[in-house]
C-alpha cells in the first residue's frame, strides 16, 4: 500500500464529528494550559524533574519510565504539553464514540470539558510527568472503549487497562466510572438482556485481567530491579481502618468533595451553575428510564439502586485500594464525568422528556451552562498559573538573597556541608499568595514558595544559578536540629541566621518556634 493509499484509507476511518471533538480538545487545552507549556515555571517536585527517568516502580508505576521517555527525560514543556494535548483529544474522540452522540455540538463540549478541568493544572504542574499521565487516561478510556465496541476486546482491554495502571494507578477510577456508565445504559436502555449479561460479563473481565496484569508485571520488575515498593501513599502495606470505616470515608469523601472540593465548581455562582447541569442530566435521565419501562422491570430498578450505590465507590476505589491515601487533585480527574456525563445525557435522550418545550429548553441549558462552566475552567487554570509564577518569581528573588549570605559567610566553602531544615519562615515572610480561593485545593500550585526541604534549595540553586551546595546526611540533620547552636539561630534574613560549628554551615530559615 503506498502512503497516499495509507493515509486516504485513515482520513476515511475520521468523521467529521471526531475531528471537530478532537480540535476542540485541542483548542481549548491551549486556552487552559498554554501559559505553562510556553514557561519554564516548576513546582517544587519540579525541581529535581528537569532530568528524570521517571523510573517509579517502588511507587507502583512500572510503565512510567516507557511512556514519558517518548518526550524524552528532560523537562520539555511545550512537547510535552503537545504531546498532553494529542492524548486528550484521542481520548476525547473515543470517549464522544462510547457516548453514542447524537448531535457534534455536544462531542465538542465534551471535548472541551475534558480538557480544562482544573484538576489537570495539577497534572501540568508537574509538566515532567504530565504526559505520561495522559497516556494513561487514554488508555484507560481505550479499554472501556475496547470492550463496547467488540465481543472479544476485552482480553486486550485488560491489558490496556494494566498498563494505564502500571503509568498511574488513578485512572482505574475513570475506568470504572465509565464502564459502570456503559452498563447502566445496557441495563436500562437495552431490550436484550443476555446481551446486557455478556457486556457486564466483559467489563468485570477487564478489571480482573487489568488488575492480575498490573500485580504480575509489578512484582517481575521488583525482582529484576532488585528493589520493593517504597510504601509511599500507603502503597503495598495494609490499613488499620475496618471495611466499614473505609466505606464510610468513601461515600463521605465522595459527597463533601463534590458539594465543596472547589474544582468540580468554584464556589458561588458557579455551584449553582453547576448544579443546574447535573440537575438538567438527572432530569434527563430520569424521564428516559421511565419512558423505556424501567419503573416497571425489577432488572432495570436493581440496576438502578447498584449504580447509585457504585459510583461513589467507583470514584473513589483508591481509598479502598489505599485507605491512607492523600487523596489529592491528581487523583479526582474522574469527577469531570459528572458535567461530561450530563451532556452526553441531554443530547441522547431529551427527546424522551414528556413535554416537547422541555424537550427543546433543556438541550440549551444544558448547552448554556456547559459553556459557562469551560470558560469557568479556563480562567480557573490560568489563576493557578498565575499563582505557580508568581512562586517561581518570589522563590528565585529568595533563594538569590539567601545564597549571596551563604556565600558572604565568614568561614564559607562551596565543599562545606551545610544543615537546613528548608521551609520559608512565615514570621518573617508573611503570605502573598492572592488565589487561595481558586487553587487551594489544586496540589502543587497554591502557596507562595517552591522550596520546602534542603533539597529543593540545592536544586533550585544548582538548575537556576549553576552554584553546587553540599548537604549534611540526613541521618544528622535531626541532632543538628536539636542543638543549642541551631535553636540559637534567627530565621533568615536576620544577622545571626546561620552559623558554622565543627566544619558544618547551620542555616536556620523556619519559624521561631
Amino acid at each position: 500500500m503506498s502512503v497516499e493509499a495509507f493515509l486516504m484509507k485513515i482520513k476515511q476511518k475520521i468523521s467529521g464529528q471526531d475531528a471537530a471533538v478532537f480540535l476542540a480538545a485541542f483548542l481549548a487545552g491551549l486556552a487552559a494550559h498554554l501559559r505553562i507549556f510556553m514557561s519554564d515555571i516548576p513546582n517544587h517536585d519540579g525541581l529535581s524533574g528537569i532530568h528524570f527517568d521517571q523510573n517509579m516502580i517502588t511507587s507502583g508505576r512500572w510503565f512510567l519510565t516507557v511512556a514519558c521517555h517518548i518526550s524524552t527525560d528532560y523537562t520539555l514543556p511545550w512537547v510535552i504539553g503537545l504531546l498532553s494535548l494529542f492524548y486528550l483529544g484521542m481520548t476525547a474522540v473515543l470517549l464522544c464514540r462510547f457516548f453514542h452522540l447524537k448531535h457534534a455540538y455536544s462531542g465538542v463540549l465534551i471535548a472541551a470539558l475534558l480538557a480544562v478541568y482544573p484538576s489537570l493544572s495539577s497534572n501540568f504542574a508537574y509538566i515532567f510527568t504530565a504526559d505520561g499521565y495522559m497516556l494513561a487516561l487514554l488508555l484507560a478510556v481505550l479499554a472501556v472503549y475496547l470492550v463496547e465496541k467488540s465481543p472479544k476486546g476485552f482480553f486486550i482491554a485488560g491489558l490496556l487497562l494494566g498498563f494505564s495502571m502500571g503509568i498511574y494507578q488513578a485512572y482505574l477510577a475513570f475506568a470504572m466510572a465509565l464502564a459502570l456508565y456503559g452498563v447502566c445504559r445496557g441495563w436500562f436502555f437495552g431490550r436484550d438482556r443476555k446481551a446486557n449479561l455478556f457486556l457486564t460479563a466483559r467489563y468485570v473481565g477487564m478489571g480482573a485481567i487489568g488488575a492480575v496484569f498490573y500485580y504480575l508485571m509489578l512484582q517481575i520488575l521488583l525482582k529484576i530491579q532488585n528493589t520493593s515498593l517504597s510504601g509511599y501513599q500507603g502503597i503495598g502495606s495494609g490499613s488499620s481502618q475496618g471495611i466499614v470505616s473505609i466505606l464510610v470515608n468513601v461515600y463521605q469523601d465522595f459527597v463533601v468533595h463534590t458539594l465543596g472540593g472547589n474544582i468540580l465548581a468554584q464556589k458561588g455562582p458557579m455551584l449553582v451553575i453547576m448544579a443546574v447541569l447535573l440537575l438538567a442530566g438527572l432530569l434527563t435521565l430520569a424521564a428516559a428510564f421511565v419512558q423505556a419501562g424501567g419503573l416497571h422491570d425489577p432488572l432495570s430498578l436493581l440496576c438502578l439502586l447498584a449504580a447509585v450505590i457504585l459510583v461513589p465507590v467507583c470514584f473513589n476505589v483508591m481509598l479502598i485500594i489505599s485507605p491512607d491515601v492523600t487523596y489529592h487533585s491528581l487523583m479526582r480527574y474522574q469527577w469531570v464525568l459528572l458535567p461530561v456525563c450530563a451532556v452526553a445525557v441531554i443530547d441522547r435522550y431529551a427527546d424522551a422528556l414528556p413535554v416537547k418545550k422541555a424537550a427543546k429548553a433543556l438541550p440549551w441549558v444544558g448547552a448554556v451552562t456547559t459553556v459557562v462552566v469551560i470558560f469557568s475552567y479556563i480562567l480557573t487554570c490560568n489563576v493557578a498559573y498565575f499563582n505557580l509564577e508568581k512562586k517561581f518569581t518570589k522563590t528565585y528573588s529568595y533563594c538569590l538573597r539567601l545564597l549571596d549570605r551563604i556565600e558572604q559567610m565568614e568561614g564559607y566553602t562551596y565543599d562545606m556541608p551545610i544543615a537546613m531544615i528548608g521551609v520559608v519562615s512565615e514570621d518573617t515572610f508573611p503570605s502573598t499568595d492572592l488565589t487561595v480561593g481558586v487553587t487551594d485545593s489544586l496540589l502543587g500550585i497554591s502557596g507562595d514558595y517552591l522550596v520546602y526541604t534542603a533539597q529543593n534549595y540545592q536544586d533550585f540553586w544548582e538548575y537556576y544559578f549553576g552554584v553546587t551546595v553540599q548537604l549534611v546526611d540526613s541521618d544528622e540533620i535531626v541532632d543538628i536540629y536539636n542543638s543549642e547552636e541551631y535553636q540559637a539561630l534567627e530565621p533568615f534574613p536576620a544577622e545571626n541566621c546561620m552559623v558554622i560549628v565543627d566544619g558544618v554551615l547551620y542555616v536556620k530559615t523556619e519559624n521561631k518556634e
